[in-house]
């Protein structure tokens, strides 16, 4: 499965990536730390292949749920987890509003994430060897 990581903290998207790459059959695909980034590799590549996001909710060029709602209006398929350190209820509710199919909190979500993808990889590939 192809995954895109949306996350400005390089720290954090290093890690990441290398969580995500230990995971079989799952690679990344897309790096973005920015919402202009974010939005090239999704959006704007109409043969995009990537089925999965990790999207930060704060990002330095603007609030990503807006992000998230192009996604989701454009290319319905994609899964999009958004992984924040702010976990308000709040924050939680308004991107399931916007469409988002999950929400973790940074700090303490890590394997929980690594579970998230997993599930939709198996969901993924069970999908598509049925058609």
């Amino acid at each position: 499965m192809n995954v895109c990581l949306v996350e400005d903290s390089l720290p954090i998207q290093d890690r990441l990536k290398r969580m995500i790459e230990q995971l079989p059959r799952m690679r990344i695909t897309g790096l973005a730390g920015s919402i202009k980034i974010a939005e090239q590799l999704l959006l704007q590549q109409p043969d995009s292949e990537i089925q999965a996001v990790v999207l930060d909710s704060q990002l330095p060029d603007g609030n990503s749920l807006e992000l998230l709602k192009k996604i989701k209006h454009q290319k319905p398929e994609i899964k999009v987890v958004v992984f924040s350190n702010h976990t308000t209820e709040e924050s939680r509710l308004l991107a399931q509003r916007a469409g988002a199919d999950s929400f973790l909190d940074k700090s303490t979500d890590c394997e929980l994430l690594v579970q998230l993808l997993q599930n939709w990889q198996h969901n993924f590939f069970e999908s598509t060897t049925r058609k």
